[in-house]
């Protein structure tokens, strides 16, 4: 019976906590938290074998939501549409963008940022390895549209090709379209295994923060996000889905 009383009595706490959490908060949908997203960003987030978004970022924002008191819903599409599809300013048809979103100085003037919970650099991806970052003037560069690698790229290399997404970069990759692609490290290595014969080359780009753009202006989202945030952290519940995602 104590035992049973004190299930109880948690249960009670988390239901608390949760509707705590969602009071004030509001959201393009009662009772769901829209994100848009690029399905097409493994380990972050892609599809699996049944077309079901999986990886990093769904299942973390999944847990954040519960915790709040709303549902997670995916918005698929590429990453420019994601990005714009999270802006209060052209009319939000997502609540915010869960895509590996490293936040910039520009980002931060249309989107609410929560507290970051991961970080990244860029990384040279070519067949076997072979274009090093002292290369990449001499060579072709593929990117995908909206990026930072895209930034990066264009302000500082002469020869770059933007793609929508990072399949159709790493397909002209492969065909030879392209000699080398600019990208998140934790996702080049992910391509790396999924496609034989790739290799990656570091740069000297800066470190990056990942973090979730909410609607500007969505004070009461972006503090209860932060909030299950940091319990996820705190309990090494983020950690362990990175490290899931990265064996």
């Amino acid at each position: 019976m104590k035992k049973l009383l004190a299930g109880l009595m948690a249960l009670m706490m988390v239901l608390g906590m949760a509707a705590a959490f969602a009071e004030g908060i509001t959201t393009l949908e009662e009772g769901k938290m829209i994100y848009s997203t690029s399905p097409d960003f493994p380990p972050f987030e892609y599809r699996d074998d049944n077309d079901n978004i999986i990886g990093i970022e769904p299942e973390l924002i999944a847990l954040v939501a519960e915790k709040i008191g709303l549902t997670a819903e995916p918005l698929a599409m590429d990453f420019d549409g994601a990005l714009l599809a999270a802006r209060a300013d052209l009319g939000a048809k997502a609540d915010l963008i869960v895509s590996g979103v490293t936040v910039t100085e520009e980002r931060k003037a249309v989107y609410d940022f929560t507290e970051p919970y991961t970080t990244i650099t860029q990384a040279i991806v070519s067949k076997d390895g072979a274009v090093t970052k002292d290369q990449l003037n001499d060579v072709i560069i593929g990117v995908q549209s909206g990026t930072t690698g895209q930034i990066y790229a264009e302000d500082n290399f002469k020869n770059v090709t933007k793609y929508e997404t990072y399949s159709l970069a790493f397909q002209a990759l492969q065909n030879g379209q392209v000699d080398c692609v600019l990208l998140d490290d934790a996702v080049g290595n992910a391509y790396i295994k999924r496609i034989p014969g790739l290799g990656a080359q570091p740069t000297d780009c800066e470190i990056e923060e990942y973090a979730f753009g909410v609607n500007k202006g969505n004070t009461a989202l972006v503090d209860a996000i932060n909030a299950a945030l940091k319990e996820l952290k705190d309990d090494g519940t983020i950690e362990a889905i990175i490290l899931k995602y990265n064996e």
